[in-house]
């Protein structure tokens, strides 16, 4: 893995350092969801599309295959997970395996900047909290587009900065109307989004047992110590930027069937 790519893993697992790189299995080892909330995500496919059988999705950072699992085991959806983290790629395949649908589910380690340039006709493709890894908004929406056939869909979840905002991050999070600007420009369709809900008691539980884990590798490591609270402070401070400062969305996009 280079510098680059795991700087930008780093950032997409809410890390200031890829030093942590090493150490994100141990620290995530209680939480099976990464970012992305499958259930979000499968109530927008039901609700506006219709998923026939053959129906074949690309989950590009996949993680621990959360929403590759539930789109397989509730809509028989044959998903196919990237992502680079070889602990999390053991436990997606062991997670699809308890629920009965490896047939369905195929995980594999790789950089998924690679795969946008060779993984090609998908019906649907997953973009789920991975963060700058495949460049800016626009150019993350332009690399999956490529994957997508004509008159397919696209899974991104991210989020935006609400217009009155007064936010330390307004540089970083589009408002909703340039998300607008940024989908058309990008040749796309927006056909639904959702705003992630409020879960502050799952939140809190999920930041505890992160923090719980950071603290027995204190333990284990005292020379990382600090770099193991800078981990806690970052997912602090994230939890905090959802409440207080941007909104969490998951948008359902469909590329043309005329591609342009």
């Amino acid at each position: 893995m280079d510098k680059d790519t795991a700087q930008k893993l780093a950032q997409s697992l809410t890390a200031d350092s890829a030093d942590i790189i090493p150490f994100l299995p141990y620290l995530l080892q209680d939480l099976w969801e990464l970012g992305s909330s499958a259930a979000e995500m499968l109530a927008l496919l039901r609700q506006h599309v219709t998923v026939s059988p053959g129906f074949a999705a690309l989950d590009l950072g996949c993680g621990k295959g959360a929403v590759s699992v539930a789109l397989a085991s509730q809509l028989g959806v044959r998903c196919r997970g990237i992502d680079i983290m070889d602990d999390f790629i053991r436990t997606a395949k062991q997670k699809a395996a308890e629920c009965g649908v490896s047939h369905l589910c195929e995980f594999v380690a790789g950089n998924i900047i690679n795969a946008v340039g060779s993984e090609q006709g998908y019906d649907l493709v997953i973009y789920g909290a991975v963060g700058d890894v495949l460049g800016t908004r626009a150019e993350i929406l332009h690399a999956i587009k490529s994957a997508v056939r004509p008159g397919g869909y696209i899974l991104l979840d991210d989020a935006y900065r609400p217009d009155d905002a007064e936010n330390p991050l307004s540089g970083e999070y589009p408002t909703l109307a340039e998300w607008h600007t940024l989908i058309e420009s990008a040749g796309l369709s927006l056909i639904a989004l959702s705003e992630a809900p409020e879960r502050p008691e799952d939140d809190a539980r999920d930041f505890e047992l992160i923090r719980n884990r950071a603290r027995e590798l204190s333990d284990a490591y005292p020379q990382h110590r600090e770099m193991f609270e800078r981990y806690v402070q970052n997912q602090r401070n994230e939890y905090d930027d959802l409440t207080e400062r941007i909104v969490g969305v998951v948008f359902l996009l469909q590329k043309p069937v005329r591609s342009e």
